[in-house]
């Protein structure tokens, strides 16, 4: 009897770890790969964000802040890796925050930071 109990545990545990690991799996992820986090980039125009984006089950497209001005909506979502054109940056420090919305526009938690300087 006590063996029975403790392989019905172990298979338990195993069949917990399992469903972890899917809900982990379907959690989306956003990675940031230019610009680096500590990049310097050039003033002006022509700088692009890129990055690689794993919807969540409730993700449909990104809001990006740059040093939380208004949002730039970005729908490019699949085939990545992708990219966004950012608006002519100053000289000095700034920092991007890429945040996976929903269909009306709620933030799913889902979000990547780089922090550059502008030269």
């Amino acid at each position: 009897m006590k063996m029975s109990k403790y392989l019905l545990l172990c298979f338990a545990g195993v069949m917990f770890s399992f469903s972890y690991l899917a809900v982990a799996a379907d959690s989306g992820s956003i990675a940031i790969s230019s610009p680096k986090d500590g990049a310097v980039l050039q003033s002006g125009s022509g700088n692009k964000l890129e990055y690689n984006v794993h919807l969540s089950p409730n993700g449909n497209h990104l809001h990006v802040y740059v040093d939380n001005q208004d949002p730039i909506i970005g729908r490019k979502v699949s085939n990545c890796p992708c990219s966004i054109d950012l608006p002519p940056l100053s000289v000095g420090k700034h920092v991007i925050v890429v945040k996976e919305a929903t269909a009306g526009h709620s933030l799913t938690g889902v979000q990547s930071t780089a922090s550059f300087t502008v030269k």
